[in-house]
């Protein structure tokens, strides 16, 4: 068990980190941004935005250089071979430099002002913060009929497997201590199932997740990556994958937070 989370400690706040993974987003990426920027500085907390653009066909490379050059806080990279939403995650948390980062999404469904609410858990102490649109004071807003059925069952189903003490496992949107994240490697969901195979390993190495609510509309404006049956298969092969590691339990718990050592070897003169 993992002790309690503590208050924040006097002196310089955290830095966060906020992943966006995009992919042909130009209608929506700027509003995003500046609204993410706007509510970031007001909160006075140091950040950065790390958006990952993976090879998109519309112009959103060229939007995000413009928002670069505005937003000294915004940094972007365009991916050379498209991999998928789950390569372009793991691509942010390697390039984010932050303490806390939050991974979010480049459609307008988040709220920054959840950001702040998963920020100031994480200043709390906790190791990471779970987003529910489904629990008290969370919403969803134009979600369709027949994903909004898929989504309650897949959750469903990993709340019997997982536990009942959260509900929304699949929503992308969640926080990670920068610690907790690097427990979590190698990643090996590369689709959105990189969703389940975050929020499972936390579950499985850290007692110290808060849920808060969170409040989710659809998108305004292009249109959703995300095939149902094609996600569905994915998720079903990173659940076997986190249930492997369940049933190991402790042996994983221990190798994930090993941290090796690492010597160079010495040339030496070949003996006589």
């Amino acid at each position: 068990m993992n002790p309690p989370p503590s208050q924040p400690a006097a002196g310089p706040r955290p830095m966060l980190s906020v992943i966006i993974p995009a992919m042909n987003e130009a209608g929506t990426i700027r509003p995003v941004l500046s609204d993410y920027v706007r509510a970031l500085r007001a909160s006075g907390a140091p950040f950065e935005i790390v958006v990952v653009n993976d090879v998109a066909a519309d112009n959103t490379a060229e939007v995000l250089e413009g928002l670069a050059g505005e937003f000294p806080e915004v940094h972007a990279f365009n991916r050379r071979g498209k991999s998928g939403y789950g390569t372009a995650v793991s691509t942010g948390i390697d390039l984010a430099k932050g303490e806390f980062v939050v991974i979010s999404s480049a459609d307008a469904c988040n709220s920054s002002e959840n950001i702040l609410d998963y920020y100031r858990a994480l200043e709390e102490g906790n190791d990471a913060v779970f987003g529910s649109r489904f629990m008290r004071g969370g919403s969803v807003t134009g979600y369709p009929a027949f994903k909004l059925w898929i989504n309650r069952f897949s959750n469903w189903m990993l709340m019997l497997l997982f536990g009942f003490r959260f509900n929304d496992y699949t929503d992308g949107f969640k926080g990670y201590r920068r610690t907790l994240l690097d427990q979590f490697k190698p990643l090996f969901a590369h689709k959105f199932n990189i969703t389940i195979e975050l929020s499972l390993k936390a579950v499985l190495l850290t007692d110290r997740i808060k849920q808060v609510p969170t409040q989710w509309s659809g998108r305004n404006w292009g249109q959703s990556k995300m095939s149902i049956l094609r996600v569905l298969r994915y998720y079903v092969s990173s659940l076997l994958f986190v249930l492997g590691l369940k049933v190991v339990g402790d042996e994983y718990r221990r190798a994930a937070r090993q941290k090796a050592v690492i010597d160079p070897v010495h040339p030496r003169a070949p003996s006589r």
